[in-house]
Order: structure tokens, then sequence, then C-alpha cells
């Protein structure tokens, strides 16, 4: 695990150069994957990305919007299951982060990432659900923007419960859509009175013009 804390560095670089071509490729034919609004996420420099989360592939689906490589916060429980998985996600960077007390390793990896003006992806919703809205969003990403003063980008993320999911738990093909919503500025949010709330419940606003209201149920 310590190895995966690590700035990747330029190995990590020059394989998501050579590997997003191949994977973006595959991505359009196998899963007719649409990106729209491309265009907002920078193609430089640090920002963070926040992604709804219905499929174990939707950190591929994600980092195809960008230009560069995007460290994902991953939930430490799903390493050691799979050595080809560990490998996969530790050549691209993944931050473990350990479920049921305060990541704070994970944490400090993930400024000192943005202070390497690196892009970072949180998940709101903290785990893969089942559904839209099925899981309140937690604060982290909100949190993090704030803290580092990078912009947060929802990125609403369409069909990918269609494969790798819970109710489609095969690798199939499927119909993956990717919207980048426009960017929140935390610092919009400091005179709220409570302002990770506030910058949290402006990215759930910005998810639902795209995925519709928030669902109570399967």
């Amino acid at each position: 695990m310590r190895l995966l804390r690590r700035d990747p560095g330029r190995f990590v670089d020059l394989s998501y150069r050579v590997a997003r071509p191949i994977v973006a490729v595959f991505s359009r034919f196998y899963f007719d994957y649409e990106l729209r609004n491309g265009e907002l996420l920078p193609r430089r420099g640090a920002f963070i990305v926040a992604p709804n989360h219905l499929s174990l592939v939707d950190p591929v689906f994600s980092s195809l919007a960008a230009h560069q490589n995007i460290r994902y916060l991953a939930v430490d429980e799903l390493f050691g299951r799979s050595r080809f998985f560990d490998a996969l996600t530790g050549l691209w960077g993944a931050i473990p982060m350990p479920r049921g007390r305060v990541p704070l390793g994970a944490l400090r990896t993930a400024i000192r990432t943005i202070e390497a003006d690196r892009p970072v992806g949180v998940y709101p919703e903290s785990r893969r659900v089942d559904y839209w809205g099925e899981t309140p969003a937690a604060f982290g990403a909100a949190w993090l923007a704030m803290l580092t003063g990078v912009p947060l980008y929802p990125l609403a993320v369409e069909g990918s419960e269609h494969v790798l999911s819970y109710r489609a738990p095969r690798f199939q093909r499927a119909s993956v859509r990717v919207t980048v919503c426009p960017p929140i500025d935390p610092l919009d949010f400091i005179d709220h009175v409570d302002p990770l709330e506030a910058a949290t419940a402006e990215w759930e606003r910005r998810m639902i013009q795209v995925l519709g209201p928030l669902r109570k149920s399967r």
C-alpha cells in the first residue's frame, strides 16, 4: 500500500498517455462511449472531479473525460483480492482510503497531489451504489476543494449501471455517457452557515440537471 500512496510521477504519466488512446477507441466502439462538455475540463493543472458511482469501471469512463491522469481516492477494501487489480490501480496512481476511520494518510496524499498541480478524483457517494440517490453525498470532495482552492467538476455518468455494477455484475456491452458539468468554485460558499453542506448541495443540484431527481428506491 505504501507504494500506491507515493506520487507515481512520470511513469504513470507515460502509461496513461500510452493507454488512453487504446482505451478510448475500445470504449467508443464497445460501450458506445459519449463525452459531453469535455472542453470544460482543464488540459493542465490541478482540479477535482466528482462523479457518481454505479460501476467498478467508472474511474475509466471518468478518466477518459480528462486529458491527464486522475488519481482517484479508492476504498482500500478493494485491494488485496486481485494482483492484477492491485497492479493496475497502482500503475495509474490510485490512493487507497481506509473505511471506518479518518483517512488522514489518503487525504495528505490527495493534498500533495493537488499541490503538485495534478487532478484528483473523489466520489461523493463514497462507494459504488445500486442507483442514483441511494446514498447521501458526503462532504469529502467539497472539503478537499475548499481546503486547496481548486475547482470542483461534477461528472454525471449514465449507463455504467449495465456493466460491472450491482445489478449487472458481468463485463458486458453497454451504452455509456459522461457529462462534465460547469465547475464549482469552493470560495463561493465560504460565507454560508455550512460551507461544505452548501457546496455539496450545489454538486447534487448540477448532477440532478443531468441524471434527474434523486431516487428513493430502486
